[in-house]
């Protein structure tokens, strides 16, 4: 762990790795917190599988973290959402981001690849987020080296604009 002059930790090197049903959990992460918060800056490598999926992270993350000191609650918050339906879950946690609660990822620049409900993906890109930690930019090149360029609405719900490559 790295600590600051007054004692508080300000990031560290953080690893994990076990067997899991079915598969594996395995992580190793440099982290930079904020001033008495938590992980705002963080090179990582980070890997699930189960018997159905496989996801792997490798890359620079960038969150954007409320300016306050009440680390538990935003923990708190976390823990509520993982009760609830996807729904329900998105509900809070846009509640969350608005009251300046939680926190979100707004860059990931990097490889994410894997196995979501039986379809394989490869994406290497850039993938900016609007504060409310939805798409807002992606640039990347999927499995089959195609390049992709969506610039989604401000929900980050649709897209708006895409740059299509003529097939060859």
């Amino acid at each position: 762990m790295f600590y600051n002059e007054e004692g508080q930790e300000e990031g560290g090197l953080v690893y994990s790795g076990k067997a899991a049903p079915g598969g594996h959990d395995a992580d190793v992460t440099l982290t930079m917190d904020q001033y008495r918060q938590d992980q705002n800056v963080y090179l990582h490598h980070e890997e699930h599988k189960d018997a159905q999926n496989l996801r792997v992270e490798d890359g620079l993350s960038i969150n954007a973290r409320p300016d306050w000191t009440g680390v538990k609650e935003e923990y708190r918050i976390y823990a509520e959402m993982d009760k609830l339906s996807e729904e329900q879950r998105e509900e809070l946690r846009l509640k969350s981001l608005q009251a300046g609660k939680i926190s979100s990822n707004r860059l990931f620049f990097g490889v994410k690849r894997g196995i979501k409900d039986s379809t394989p993906y490869d994406d290497t890109g850039v993938f900016i987020k609007n504060k409310w930690g939805r798409n807002a930019i992606r640039l990347y090149v999927d499995k089959d080296n195609k390049p992709h360029f969506e610039v989604y609405d401000s929900l980050g719900k649709s897209i708006i604009y895409e740059l299509k490559v003529p097939r060859s």
